[in-house]
């Protein structure tokens, strides 16, 4: 996947060089402070990232907007090394925490987290969804960045009819993320 690659070149880059890491967070700061918003997060949450990449900008931008405890996760055994000294770096190794793990993982444990998050990458979306919401307690936010329309061919995508019911906020045009958003997973009567 091309746009893929791009978005890794463009973490490496910014994973080594303090202006361009500015610059490339600059572009997640208002999609994370609306999904924030969205989601009611604060700092009593815990949150899962699910495809951090090179650069974990996300989460961190969430631990430095509201204080919440984070954990990434990503399949490539070549990106986590790099994240993990992006996030000692920074200072915010006690806070957020990057591991090597894959989101349709059956040994993952769910519990500890209040928000999941999925990248707009994660790869096969429709099973890696499936697997952690099937595993997280009633009452979770997940949160699903979707594609603007004209790129959607470019990633991997939930079935519409989830889309159609759940709130979403909207990122703007330039990006090629277009909207996140909200499944909250049911709590069932007994």
């Amino acid at each position: 996947m091309h746009i893929t690659k791009l978005t890794q070149k463009i973490e490496s880059w910014a994973s080594e060089t303090a202006f361009i890491y500015k610059f490339a967070s600059g572009y997640y700061r208002d999609v994370v402070e609306k999904e924030i918003v969205l989601a009611n997060i604060g700092g009593h949450d815990h949150i899962l990232c699910v495809g951090g990449g090179i650069c974990p900008f996300t989460a961190i931008l969430f631990h430095q907007t509201t204080g919440a405890k984070v954990t990434v996760i990503d399949n490539d055994s070549c990106c986590v090394p790099k994240a993990k000294r992006v996030i000692e770096r920074l200072g915010i190794s006690d806070a957020v925490r990057v591991l090597c793990q894959d989101g349709s993982n059956q040994a993952l444990a769910f519990a500890d987290y209040t928000v999941v998050h999925f990248a707009l990458q994660v790869c096969p979306m429709e099973g890696v969804f499936s697997n952690i919401e099937n595993r997280v307690d009633p009452g979770t936010k997940l949160l699903i960045r979707q594609p603007k329309r004209k790129l959607r061919k470019l990633y991997d995508k939930l079935p519409s009819a989830l889309l159609r019911r759940c709130p979403l906020t909207m990122h703007k045009k330039a990006r090629n993320i277009g909207s996140t958003l909200l499944y909250v997973k049911p709590t069932y009567a007994a």
